[in-house]
């Protein structure tokens, strides 16, 4: 199973190569959100492969994403439905929690509750009318690891990571927290923000956060601080073994 497929199809499908992983062997792919730096290598990975393969995203992954600053700019997948399932493609769109197997599944959308967790600086176009983008479709996948707890992998956590992991607690019916792998969104956050959101993840104590992508360096300075060396930043070809 893939998880996101970075921004560009040159480098992800360089990655896939240099981690010796076969296209053909891919049984599925979660898009977290229709942000391009998460779909932009589908493409890439689609015409590699010789099979059609599932992809489960939300339905509004596809639906207009607009930055505002520092000037309007287009930043959702840089292909459409169409084009994707052309390619190979099987949408599978929904916007609940899907079953994967025993034990993992995707979040669907993400109940948004923690006050201090809020999405800013987003935009779309609904009704023919420019308005802010909560970005419902941002989506984590989510397992648990027999003894040990909930694993929770985010994107961006753009719903916000505690948010996130608490909806993940609801719908999965596991209260323990092991591991939180992902972006963090916090690069753009003020210190009130990550100092909440480092408080709220060591009273869920996880035994592993590594937080990478959007997660930015004062909030990943902050995290590892406060939850010592249970938290290390994520590197490209890390392996990290549940």
């Amino acid at each position: 199973m893939l998880i996101d497929t970075g921004q560009s199809p040159e480098v992800t499908v360089h990655n896939i190569d240099a981690l010796d992983l076969g296209f053909d062997d891919l049984d599925l792919i979660f898009l977290s959100h229709g942000h391009y730096d998460h779909t932009g290598g589908l493409m890439g990975i689609l015409r590699r492969m010789s099979c059609r393969v599932p992809v489960l995203a939300h339905p509004d992954i596809f639906s207009p994403k607009l930055k505002g600053h520092p000037f309007l700019r287009f930043i959702g997948p840089p292909f459409s439905r169409a084009q994707a399932e052309y390619a190979g493609a099987i949408m599978l769109e929904s916007t609940g929690p899907i079953r994967i197997a025993k034990n993992v599944m995707t979040t669907g959308e993400v109940e948004r509750s923690v006050p201090f967790e809020k999405v800013e600086s987003f935009w779309t176009i609904k009704d023919n009318l420019y308005c802010p983008d909560t970005i419902p479709d941002d989506q984590a996948l989510i397992a648990n690891i027999e003894g040990k707890g909930l694993v929770v992998i985010t994107g961006c956590a753009h719903a916000g990571v505690i948010n996130t992991i608490r909806h993940a607690q609801r719908i999965m019916g596991v209260e323990k927290l092991y591991a939180v792998i992902g972006g963090l969104h916090l690069m753009d956050a003020d210190d009130e923000r990550i100092a909440s959101t480092a408080r709220a993840l060591l009273e869920l104590d996880p035994s592993i956060v590594r937080p990478g992508h959007c997660t930015g360096q004062k909030a990943l300075s902050h995290l590892q601080q406060t939850l010592g060396d249970r938290c290390r930043p994520l590197a490209t070809g890390d392996l990290i073994k549940l």
